[in-house]
């Protein structure tokens, strides 16, 4: 590091460290000033997290110029030089720890790194804490009947300090982070947030009088509803304004120690809760985007799938047509070309318009309604099957009961649903390699506005227990499945004001409503 760059950084550190020394400085206890909340011992862990250990002499340095302006050196300056020795290694231990756990960046933004931050400042701070007042012991600065309560209030004052201030300090640093800082300053409902938190501390300090400890638990919904609405973001910013309230609030309080401690450690608590929630709901918001990305993946892939199949006849019409043209051409007979070229033509753009209907569904979930014919549906469903058992024992059958109406539905996103449940029962119904298989097609009215489609196989069934799981994302009962399959099919029948639902039993059966031309 260039010294330069030391230097300054060093000059912007000390001040606010002394400050945040100053700012703290209530309730000490004993003629070495312990007091109740010290923040300032998370700008130093903070700093050394961020840029290294190598911070630890300007640490040191400026523990001891924190000792002579907010204490007056009140032990001499051998016993402040060796105090200020003691916090510096203990808060570079930190840092060094942190470092190496909270990787890949020390941000918080995940429970693992929430935990170990905890697990690691908890327990330091309280070695910490007994090496410091053990030092004051031993030279005479803290007497024993002040060792036990001055050890547990440096902990407890150390552990608050940069359980509160250090997150705010190590998310701020990040970039991306950061500037959900700013996205709060723009919400009006982080004002009305912030505004329940401060009636909550005026409450718990002036409105209802008493010992204020027991009117903590006032500020757990403020705190709840931030971290839920807002993340780690909201969580770290509303503790710090309860850390402040409750530090203005002690002020105002005669206070004894143990009612301080009380209050610190009930904050503690209320810290821990909220920094909690927040992780936990930015990580389910992470999950969420991480989800619709893996599905947006996968819809890409049954939508490859589908145009596949749907483009392969124009595609095989235009080699076909293509071939016939250089048999005209051979034989002379270029009059005759005309025609053939625009049949071409026309399956060129009926294989264009079969990729734009299906990209435009899985795109923005968009319809292209017409009226169809239920045995058109039937007969290229049963078409699908023939074609994949092909290699099977497999008996494929189609079943149209009278009077049944046309259907009013896009006819290439219906004809990938059909397909798809066609292929699972073909696929279920060739698991039974000791018999024959059976897949059955059917259609038939459902009420007087709607048209049932069945289909059955000779397969091993669905239970009761797996039948609404089916239609979840990413569940498959294929070894090479991905679980999309029947997702996007009951998507596009629910799109169209329809159902597709799977029947539990012996076999298996599936159920596709879908409303009917009200022309008959």
């Amino acid at each position: 590091m260039k010294l330069a760059a030391y230097l300054r950084d060093a000059a912007v550190f000390a001040p606010c460290y002394v400050l945040l020394d100053w700012v703290s400085y209530i309730h000490p206890l004993g003629a070495y000033n312990i007091t109740p909340w010290n923040p300032q011992p998370a700008l130093a862990v903070a700093w050394m997290v961020l840029g290294g250990v190598v911070h630890a002499p300007a640490v040191l340095v400026t523990v001891v110029m924190a000792d002579v302006v907010v204490r007056d050196v009140p032990g001499g300056i051998g016993v402040s030089l060796l105090t200020a020795l003691v916090l510096t290694l203990g808060y570079a231990g930190i840092a060094w720890a942190l470092r190496q756990l909270l990787l890949p960046k020390p941000n918080l933004g995940s429970l693992r790194q929430l935990t170990v931050f905890i697990a690691t400042v908890v327990p330091a701070t309280a070695l910490i804490a007994l090496a410091f007042v053990g030092v004051l012991a031993v030279f005479g600065q803290l007497g024993l009947d002040s060792f036990i309560p001055g050890w547990l209030r440096f902990w407890v004052g150390d552990a608050v300090g940069v359980l509160v201030t250090a997150p705010l300090l190590l998310v701020a640093a990040d970039g991306e982070q950061r500037r959900g800082f700013g996205s709060l300053a723009h919400r009006g409902e982080t004002y009305a947030q912030m505004a329940l938190v401060a009636a909550a501390i005026w409450l718990i300090f002036r409105g209802l009088g008493g010992d204020p400890s027991h009117h903590v638990y006032l500020l757990f919904l403020p705190l709840i509803w931030v971290a839920l609405r807002s993340g780690l973001t909201g969580a770290i910013v509303a503790v710090a304004i309860v850390q402040l309230g409750v530090v203005l609030g002690i002020h105002g309080h005669s206070l004894e120690a143990l009612p301080v401690i009380e209050l610190q450690a009930l904050v503690a608590a209320l810290t821990l809760t909220a920094l909690y929630l927040g992780v936990m709901v930015d990580e389910r918001q992470r999950a969420n985007v991480r989800l619709q990305q893996s599905l947006r993946l996968a819809a890409a892939g049954e939508m490859a799938g589908a145009i596949a199949h749907e483009v392969s006849q124009p595609l095989t019409a235009l080699a076909n047509f293509g071939r016939s043209g250089q048999l005209l051409i051979e034989a002379g007979r270029t009059a005759e070309l005309e025609d053939i070229l625009a049949r071409m033509m026309a399956e060129a753009r009926r294989a264009a318009e079969v990729v734009r209907r299906l990209r435009d569904f899985f795109r923005e979930g968009t319809t292209r309604l017409e009226r169809v014919q239920v045995e058109a549906l039937l007969a290229s469903a049963k078409a699908v099957g023939l074609d994949m058992a092909k290699e099977l024992d497999i008996d494929i059958t189609t079943r149209l009961e009278p009077g049944v109406p046309g259907v009013l539905v896009d006819r290439l996103q219906i004809e990938l649903v059909l397909r798809n449940l066609v292929a699972n029962a073909v696929e279920s119904a060739g698991v039974q390699k000791d018999r024959a298989g059976h897949v059955g097609l059917s259609a038939q009215r459902h009420g007087v506005d709607q048209v049932r489609f069945v289909v059955v196989d000779s397969g091993t069934g669905v239970r009761e227990e797996d039948r609404q799981r089916l239609f979840e994302a990413f569940v498959s009962g294929k070894p090479t499945g991905m679980g999309l399959g029947l997702a996007v099919s009951r998507a596009i029948a629910e799109a169209h004001g329809g159902s597709l639902e799977s029947r539990a039993g012996p076999r298996g059966e599936f159920h596709l409503i879908l409303p009917a031309d009200a022309r008959g």
